[in-house]
């Protein structure tokens, strides 16, 4: 019991206004870089210099200034000479959130333009006011085809998944649709 008693009385020296004495009396050498820190110009930083000290200064425990660019060497494939043509086959190939991706994630781009002309392929339709993509539900989906107005299913890119619309359009929805003339990429230069 007395064992314990010293212990705790060693840490209230230790960590208490006792210990506090020990830092200021600067005692010892190790609790004093802990507690007050290094100067910084032992390390041969010029605190004065108006360049910034991280271009020059690798780390406490390096030798000297570090070199502006460090060793390295590039693999041979990062020397590509020429990119690989972007094709209209590789993005028939892509998934429906993929190319919903490259639509909503490059803006003027012609990614953008051709991913949205694969959702059209794909017979989703892209609505200017709404800026959501909707495709017409079929009896595939589950729904039934013997309905008054037709029933529409569209990309949800908060949910990022396609939900059936039930929004009231006050009128026809393929109104504000865009037509796949629109969409079309046209490459400059061609007649």
């Amino acid at each position: 019991a007395d064992g314990a008693a010293a212990t705790d009385k060693d840490k209230q020296n230790q960590y208490g206004l006792l210990g506090l004495l020990n830092v200021i009396r600067m005692t010892d050498p190790d609790l004093n870089t802990l507690a007050l820190g290094s100067d910084l110009t032992t390390l041969g930083l010029n605190l004065n210099s108006s360049k910034c000290l991280y271009s020059t200064f690798a780390s406490p425990w390096a030798d000297g200034p570090s070199k502006t660019e460090p060793q390295y060497q590039l693999p041979l494939c990062y020397y590509m000479q020429q990119t690989p043509p972007l094709k209209h086959a590789h993005l028939q190939k892509f998934q429906l959130e993929t190319l919903f991706h490259i639509f909503y994630a490059m803006p003027k781009d012609l990614l953008q333009a051709y991913a949205a002309q694969e959702l059209y392929h794909r017979d989703w339709r892209y609505h200017m006011d709404l800026k959501l993509w909707f495709r017409r539900a079929t009896a595939s989906d589950g729904v039934p085809a013997h309905q008054q107005q037709p029933t529409y299913f569209y990309f949800d890119i908060n949910s990022w998944e396609c939900r059936l619309f039930a929004g009231n359009m006050h009128g026809n929805l393929t109104a504000g649709l865009m037509s796949e003339e629109d969409v079309r990429v046209r490459v400059s230069g061609a007649k």
